[in-house]
C-alpha cells in the first residue's frame, strides 16, 4: 500500500559547471612598418576579451580576441613604444545537463607568456591563457511537507534556506569621450590601458535592478616620436544602469557581478585638429544571482502504527546566501629596484589577482595576491619595467554569524594604487583593494520520494490491553516512545500532559495503545 506524499516545491540555484580551459598563445610576427625598431622590451602582456557567450543545447560557446601587446625601447634607448598583434579565439564547454535559463559568469585570466626578440623586427611569443566560466541554472526542489495516511505518523521541521528569486546576464556599453586635461599634450599613440568597474548602489523597480556605480580608466600614452616620456590620465566615470531581472524583489539578496569584456581608447582631434580627446569603447557583462529567505517544512521522519514502512529518499544539497560582504583592505609593497636606481614612475597598475575567502567563527578570512607591475625612469633617465606578487589578508567580521558548511565566493578590485619614493633604489607602494564575498550555508537534505506500508509485516500491538507502563529516562524523545508501543506522539503528550518534544524527569509514563 502506498501513501501520497504532499509537496512543497522550491526553486534554488544549481551550478552545472565551474571550471577553465586553457588557450594557447603561439606567435612569430613581424613589426608593422610604422613601428620603429626594438632595441629592448619592456613587458610582453596578453590581454584576453570575450566578445559572446552562447548556450547552445548542453554546451556554452564561447567566442573572444586576444591581444598580445609588447612596449619595448626603441632605438633612442628612452623611447617607449607599442605594437599589438590580435587573434580570434574559440572554445566550446560541455555542461553536465541541458541549461534552460541559466547564466554565466565567463571571463578570461592569462596563464603565462614568454616573449623575445628575434631580430629588431621580429618577435616569437609563446603562452596561455584560460577561459573560465561559472553557469548557474534554476532548479526546481520538491520536499514532501506531509503524507496522507490514518495509520502515519510524521515528524516534521521547518528549515530556513534560500529561494533562488532570480537570474539575469547582461551585457551594456560604456561609451564616453574625455578630454586631457591638466596641461598634458595631445596624444599620438595609446600605450597601455586599464578599466575596472564597481557597483555602489543598487534597487530594484518593477522587476528590473537598477545599477549604479563607477568604472576608473587609466590610460598610458605617448605625445609624439620627440616626447620625453609617456604621459598617465585617470578618470573616474559614474554610469547607471537598468537590468531586466525577472522575479526580484526588494526583499532579494542580489550577488552583482560586473566584468569588463572588452575596451578601446583611440586618440580623438578636437575641433582644432589636435588630438586633446580620448574616445573610450567599452563593453561590460553584468551577471546577477537574486534570492530571498525562504521557510520550508518537510517530514523529516515517519513510521505506521499498523505496518513497518518502507520510505525511499535521496540527498539534495540546497546553497542558502546568507550575507553579501564588501569593504576595503590596504596593502603595502615595496621594490628594491637594484642597481640603476629610481628616479621617477612612469605607470603603476595591477595586472592579475586573485583571491579566496573562507568563514568562520563569525569572521570573514580573505587570502590572495596581486600583480604589482612598474613601469619607472632609473637615475640615468632610462625607463626600465619591474613586477612583483604581493601576497595579502584580510580579515572581517560576518553581520550574519552563521554554523555549518559554508561556502564563500569571492571577488577583488584594486580600487587605488599610490606610491613614494624611499630612496634612490626603493619604492614603496600601497594598494587599496576592494573586497567582496558572498557567503552561502550548503544544506544536504534527505528528501522522501515514496513511502509505502509493507502489508506483510504488521507492527506488533496488544489491542487487549488499553495502556501501557513505561518508564522513562530522563530527556528520552517522545517520538522514538511513541514509535515503539505504535502509538501517536499526541496521545502520549496528552496522557501525561508534557509539554515538549522530550521527557523531563525521568519516571513512569501511561502509553495508550
Amino acid at each position: 500500500m502506498e501513501y501520497v506524499l504532499n509537496k512543497e516545491a522550491l526553486t534554488t540555484a544549481e551550478v552545472v559547471y565551474d571550471g577553465c580551459q586553457e588557450q594557447p598563445v603561439d606567435l612569430d610576427f613581424s613589426l608593422p612598418d610604422y613601428c620603429p625598431d626594438i632595441q629592448r622590451i619592456l613587458k610582453c602582456q596578453v590581454v584576453p576579451c570575450i566578445h559572446s557567450r552562447n548556450f547552445n543545447g548542453d554546451s556554452l560557446e564561447i567566442e573572444g580576441r586576444a591581444a598580445v601587446r609588447v612596449l619595448y625601447l626603441d632605438p633612442s634607448g628612452t623611447g617607449i613604444r607599442c605594437c599589438e598583434n590580435t587573434r580570434a579565439f574559440s572554445c566550446s564547454i560541455a555542461l553536465r545537463q541541458p541549461a534552460a535559463g541559466a547564466v554565466a559568469d565567463a571571463y578570461a585570466r592569462v596563464e603565462y607568456v614568454n616573449c623575445r626578440a628575434t631580430s629588431p623586427r621580429r618577435l616569437d611569443i609563446h603562452g596561455a591563457f584560460s577561459v573560465c566560466a561559472r553557469v548557474v541554472k534554476p532548479s526546481v526542489c520538491e520536499f514532501a511537507c506531509g503524507i496522507e495516511g490514518e495509520d502515519v505518523q510524521q515528524r516534521k521541521r521547518a528549515v530556513r534556506t534560500s529561494r533562488a528569486a532570480g537570474f539575469c546576464q547582461q551585457v551594456f556599453p560604456l561609451a564616453e569621450t574625455l578630454e586631457i586635461g591638466g596641461g598634458k599634450p595631445p596624444a599620438e599613440t595609446v600605450l597601455r590601458t586599464g578599466l575596472t568597474v564597481s557597483v555602489q548602489d543598487h534597487k530594484v523597480v518593477a522587476d528590473k535592478l537598477i545599477v549604479k556605480g563607477e568604472a576608473c580608466l587609466k590610460v598610458l600614452y605617448a605625445a609624439g616620436l620627440d616626447a620625453p616620456e609617456p604621459e598617465v590620465m585617470e578618470y573616474l566615470i559614474p554610469y547607471s544602469q537598468m537590468l531586466d531581472c525577472g522575479g526580484v524583489t526588494e526583499q532579494c539578496l542580489c550577488d552583482i557581478s560586473l566584468r569588463v569584456m572588452d575596451v578601446s581608447v583611440e586618440p580623438k582631434a578636437d575641433p582644432s585638429g589636435e588630438n586633446t580627446l580620448l574616445q573610450l569603447e567599452a563593453h561590460v557583462s553584468a551577471v546577477v544571482e537574486a534570492y530571498e529567505e525562504a521557510e520550508v517544512e518537510m517530514v523529516t521522519d515517519a513510521y505506521s502504527t499498523r505496518y513497518e514502512l518502507v520510505m525511499e529518499e535521496k540527498k539534495r544539497p540546497v546553497d542558502a546566501l546568507l550575507e553579501i560582504d564588501s569593504g576595503y583592505a590596504a596593502q603595502k609593497a615595496v621594490f628594491d629596484v637594484g642597481e640603476g636606481g629610481i628616479s621617477r614612475v612612469l605607470d603603476l597598475w595591477n595586472e592579475v589577482g586573485a583571491v579566496s575567502a573562507e568563514a568562520g567563527n563569525g569572521q570573514l578570512d580573505y587570502e590572495g595576491k596581486i600583480n604589482l607591475c612598474l613601469l619607472a625612469a632609473d637615475l640615468n633617465g632610462t625607463p626600465f619595467y619591474l613586477e612583483r606578487m604581493v601576497d595579502f589578508s584580510a580579515q572581517r567580521d560576518l553581520r550574519r554569524p552563521a554554523e555549518g558548511r559554508l561556502r564563500c565566493a569571492a571577488g577583488l578590485r584594486v580600487a587605488n594604487l599610490s606610491y613614494r619614493i624611499t630612496g634612490a633604489n626603493s619604492l614603496e607602494v600601497k594598494a587599496d583593494l576592494e573586497l567582496k564575498a558572498a557567503v552561502y550555508r550548503r544544506d544536504s537534505f534527505s528528501i522522501l520520494t515514496q513511502v509505502s506500508a509493507d502489508e506483510e509485516r504488521p507492527r506488533g500491538k496488544d489491542p487487549a490491553a488499553a495502556l501501557t507502563l513505561y518508564y522513562a529516562d530522563e530527556g528520552e524523545s517522545v517520538w522514538d516512545i511513541a514509535r515503539a508501543y505504535c502509538t501517536s506522539v499526541e496521545a502520549v503528550m496528552e496522557e501525561n500532559e508534557l509539554s515538549g518534544e522530550t521527557v523531563g524527569a525521568r519516571g513512569m509514563l501511561l502509553i495508550p495503545m
